[in-house]
């Protein structure tokens, strides 16, 4: 699927974009190619980007998990008979290695209908074509894997290889006549026509029909020589082989006509194939990650109830923890601000995913959703350091900024994670201030976390907080950092809510520093230092 017209690079790699394709990617060579064709859903494609995501959540719906694992299976499996139908399309004759490509792919057409045979969000990819090739190779199957040229596909065939078979009979007879005179003029068994004769047990010369082929000092090496009736029976056995090769050259060119006939029914089955195949894959997602469809509307939104940026979530799950949903409602452009480590990089990221999922036509992974289409989605600030090159950190992010702003792909939903937070913080909150007042004019949302004081109110947007620690948890008694880990995580309040006028948070940066290990004197000293007036900044 291509997303650079949504992401570009940075974007896509700080929003997980390539496992959510991973995760979306069929497992066929035809979903392969319909999937390569795919393209995010644009502002004004709200009615199919909403259409095609409860096709994906009618199969979740639909499909027991083991069902839809077996309709992978067996689309897994299936080879590519796209190059045999081309070909047999041109005229070619088909050998036997396409036309066994052909049957399993019909055989897998089968399959799959009676898999997704209830499910009416997919198509029937069996059809008249599929059971017409089906019905002209079934006399071909040979087990389960295998494809034979039958007597039974032709009359002529058949004659041409029982003449074969009685040429060889009839040549295998002269050729055994001849092995027993020389046998027994040697007085020894030969077992087939090139045998090895002592010298030590030679008397006298080789009998007629014995010829050398090569000597050594203590045996010769011969061989039983072609006498006329030999040659004239070699001759009859290799015409009725010419006759069989004909003969099957002329049912391979039968069996090619049919996938010719039918060529343009079985693209289209083909197709079908493929788009069940992504669609199957989507639906594997949408039921392995609980998500619903959205309200997919025609104005720029992105708000949600329990939602889940899956990717980290699968992260946790493997250390035996586990992700806390948060809900978030982004009408406008927003500020969110809160404690290290207290997940405003994560919500961005849960908003950003959550958007991109509605974009590529596929339930989200929330509770509820109302979500809309976006001309780019952008990703500013923390995140994008392994752009490397010889601007600083605040000048790569700048560059990014002017590049966003130059495309002016709207509306745009961009998602800046301590944007200019390497400068001073007078300067890179009135730059922040700045470029949300700049996006909003453009009709952009946008969403930035920062730890910079006073964003909100300079730029007159709404501001969101993370509600942080509840207290100072205990540090743990030793220097485990996945204790640490488990206790912030055990400790943390992860709610988003609205800071209304006149309210303070607090970042909670140095209990989280004694949490993490630091040096408890140099934490006291910390806290000393925060009560002292004298050190306050206005």
């Amino acid at each position: 699927m291509k997303v650079r017209s949504l992401l570009d690079e940075l974007s896509a790699r700080a929003l997980d974009a390539p496992w959510l394709l991973s995760a979306l990617g069929p497992v066929s060579p035809y979903g392969e190619r319909v999937f390569d064709t795919c393209v995010p859903f644009r502002p004004g494609e709200e009615v199919p980007a909403a259409t095609r995501a409860r096709r994906v959540a009618g199969i979740a719906e639909k499909l027991l998990p083991a069902a839809l694992d077996a309709a992978r299976e067996t689309m897994r499996s299936v080879p590519d008979a796209g190059t045999a139908i081309a070909r047999a399309s041109m005229g070619d004759a088909l050998s036997d290695a396409n036309l066994l490509e052909l049957l399993r792919y019909v055989d897998a057409c089968l399959r799959l209908d009676t898999l997704t045979g209830d499910v009416p969000e997919l198509d029937r990819v069996a059809n008249e074509a599929v059971r017409a090739v089906l019905g002209t190779l079934e006399r071909g199957r040979a087990g389960g894997f295998g494809f034979y040229l039958d007597d039974a596909f032709a009359a002529d065939l058949a004659a041409a290889r029982a003449s074969l078979a009685q040429m060889q009979a009839e040549y295998d007879a002269v050729r055994g006549r001849s092995v027993a005179a020389a046998a027994q003029a040697l007085g020894r068994e030969i077992s087939g026509t090139e045998f090895i004769v002592m010298r030590e047990d030679l008397r006298g010369s080789l009998p007629a029909g014995v010829r050398v082929v090569r000597e050594a000092p203590t045996y010769v090496l011969c061989e039983i020589d072609a006498d006329d009736a030999s040659l004239a029976a070699l001759d009859r056995r290799e015409r009725a082989a010419a006759e069989v090769a004909a003969a099957e050259a002329g049912v391979r060119t039968a069996l090619s006509d049919v996938v010719r006939t039918h060529a343009a029914a079985l693209d289209a089955s083909m197709q079908a194939f493929g788009t069940n195949d992504v669609l199957v894959a989507a639906a594997r997602f949408a039921q392995q990650y609980r998500c619903v469809v959205a309200d997919v509307v025609a104005r720029p939104v992105v708000s949600f109830e329990e939602g889940v940026y899956v990717p980290l979530a699968r992260e946790l799950e493997r250390e035996g923890r586990s992700f806390t949903p948060i809900a978030l409602q982004l009408e406008d452009s927003a500020v969110l601000t809160g404690p290290n480590m207290g997940g405003k990089s994560v919500a961005l990221r849960t908003c950003g995913f959550i958007a991109l999922c509605a974009a590529l036509g596929v339930p989200v992974p929330a509770a509820r959703a109302t979500v809309g289409l976006f001309g780019e989605i952008v990703w500013l600030g923390a995140g994008t350091e392994g752009e490397g090159g010889l601007l600083s950190s605040f000048a790569r992010e700048v560059v990014r900024l002017r590049d966003v702003m130059n495309r002016g792909r709207t509306p745009a939903l961009a998602l800046l994670d301590e944007f200019a937070r390497t400068t001073t913080p007078r300067e890179g909150r009135a730059i922040v201030v700045a470029v949300l007042a700049s996006l909003r004019e453009a009709g952009a949302i946008a969403f930035a976390a920062t730890h910079l004081s006073g964003v909100a109110e300079g730029a007159g947007v709404r501001h969101f907080a993370v509600r942080g620690l509840r207290g100072i948890p205990e540090r743990p008694a030793t220097d485990d950092l996945h204790a640490a880990l488990q206790t912030l995580a055990a400790s943390m309040d992860y709610t988003i809510e609205e800071v209304r006028e006149g309210q303070e948070r607090s970042s909670d940066a140095i209990a989280l520093a004694s949490l993490l290990g630091l040096d408890s004197r140099v934490v006291e000293a910390a806290y000393r230092e925060l009560r002292n007036p004298a050190t306050w900044t206005p």
